[in-house]
Parts: structure tokens; sequence; C-alpha cells
């Protein structure tokens, strides 16, 4: 059983990358007051944001069941004591079809939203999700970060 929920969590780690750069920053953005007037977004523009969000969350809630579903079969096809490819195979293909409608659906969202804002709100919600990158990957670079193990007398690169 733990290499089936290894073989999952590894399928569910690799997402599609297509659509990695196009995306928005976490959480309920839209309503975040400093980023609100960072970026200039207007109340009509909010409510809009706010309703395309939710009729693409109520469906993808759905479909993320779905994407479960697949792989806790998958996980019970992989571990069977007489190993069978072929049905192991097929829940595979299953799982991936029900990964890929949750992934267009998120998509099809973002397009959504993309289409309400204005490009220089755009250009700087992207601004934005860099210096958060950097920040992210300054924060891990400190000693006694977390994840960090001992530090290396090497330098850097080596």
């Amino acid at each position: 059983m733990k290499k089936a929920l290894m073989i999952i969590a590894v399928l569910a780690v690799t997402s599609p990358l297509v659509a990695n750069d196009f995306d928005l920053p976490p959480g309920k953005w839209w309503e975040d007051q400093r980023l609100v007037s960072r970026i200039g977004l207007a109340d009509e523009q909010q409510d809009q944001i706010r309703e395309v969000v939710y009729q693409h969350a109520r469906l993808m809630i759905d479909l993320k069941a779905d994407v479960d579903k697949a792989g806790l079969d998958l996980a019970g096809t992989v571990d069977q004591q007489d190993f069978d490819p072929v049905p192991v195979r097929a829940a595979y293909a299953v799982f991936q079809t029900a990964r890929q409608k949750l992934e267009n659906e998120r998509f099809e969202m973002l397009l959504e939203v993309r289409q309400i804002l204005t490009y220089e709100q755009w250009q700087k919600i992207e601004e934005i999700k860099r210096r958060m990158k950097q920040m992210r990957a300054q924060q891990q670079r400190r000693p006694g970060a977390r994840g960090q193990g001992p530090q290396s007398d090497r330098p850097p690169g080596y």
C-alpha cells in the first residue's frame, strides 16, 4: 500500500506545467485591500472576479473529488497481490483524465479572471508574484531556514 500511495503522491505533484506561469496570487486576493489598491481593482471588478471564482470553484470541488476517487482506485489496482498491469494502466488513464478535467476547469477560470483585468493590472499582479517568489527563495536560503540542512563550505553551484 505504501508503494501505491507513493505513486499517487508523485502523480499528484507532477501536474502539467503549461499554465504554471499563468496563475494568480493565492487565496481570495481580490478581497485583500492592500493588493486591491496596489493593482487598482475596481469594486465592479471585485464582484465579477468573486462570481467567476465561485462558479468555477463549485465545479472544481466535484472534479477534485473525481481525482481523489480515481487516485484511490489506482492505488487499489497497484496494491494487488496478483499484480496485473492492464487494469493499472486503465485506472491510470481514468486518473489522468480526471486530473485533466480539473486542470481545464482551473484554466478556464483563470482565463475569465484575466479577461476582467486590464493589461496594466495583470502586469502588476505578475510583478507581485515575482517579488513573492523572490522573497520565498531568499527565506529558504537563509541559514536555519526550514528545509535547510547543514551549510556547505563549497561555493554556490558546486
